[in-house]
């Protein structure tokens, strides 16, 4: 990625070229966005947009970070290792539990872009939660790693199916879901 000044002006056009991007992503995927509708939509050139990025990735990769604050929530983490999964609402997967702006839904709602966010933040727990799993069910790695994943792209699927709006519905479906899988495992 570019080195890139930190002056009010550079802010503003990077932020003027990630809404644009993300107004974009509300019309058309992912794969279907250029450079030059962005410059058209954002009023900019073509050079002002190579001087703050490399290209469409790089905006989505700056768009993603700042939707997602993933090293809030990890850090998180750390600091509280002794958690019931069931009851503490720190067990709910990264994708859950990460204070998305709504004006940042459209980036979990694009097939290709989800899929990649999903990987992503699957694995920024993984480890983690995977070790959890093992101290708090006697389970080998190999089947914590696997209930993790059944927990976290399903939990992904679920959130994408609800339109990532965290609303009285959205607190019911994770309560159900967290209820049937607390009653689904028991401890050995």
């Amino acid at each position: 990625m570019k080195e890139r000044k930190e002056d009010r002006r550079s802010k503003y056009t990077r932020m003027i070229i990630k809404d644009t991007f993300l107004e974009l992503l509300k019309e058309k995927n992912y794969e279907k966005i250029n450079v030059s509708q962005i410059c058209k939509n954002a009023e900019i050139t073509r050079t002002t947009f190579y001087l703050h990025y490399s290209n469409l990735d790089e905006v989505f990769f700056e768009t993603l970070d700042e939707a997602l604050e993933i090293s809030k929530n990890s850090v998180k983490l750390e600091e509280n290792k002794q958690i019931d999964i069931f009851t503490d609402t720190s067990f709910i997967p990264l994708c859950q539990r990460t204070a998305v702006n709504p004006k940042y839904n459209v980036l979990f709602l694009d097939s290709i872009l989800s899929d990649y966010i999903a990987n992503k933040l699957f694995h920024c727990e993984k480890d983690f939660r995977i070790k959890q799993l093992q101290e708090k069910f006697e389970l080998t790695e190999f089947e914590a790693e696997k209930i993790y994943r059944f927990v976290f792209f399903g939990s992904f699927a679920v959130n994408k199916s609800l339109g990532w709006k965290k609303n009285e519905e959205w607190d019911k479906i994770q309560n159900l879901i967290r209820e049937f899988i607390k009653n689904g495992i028991s401890k050995k």
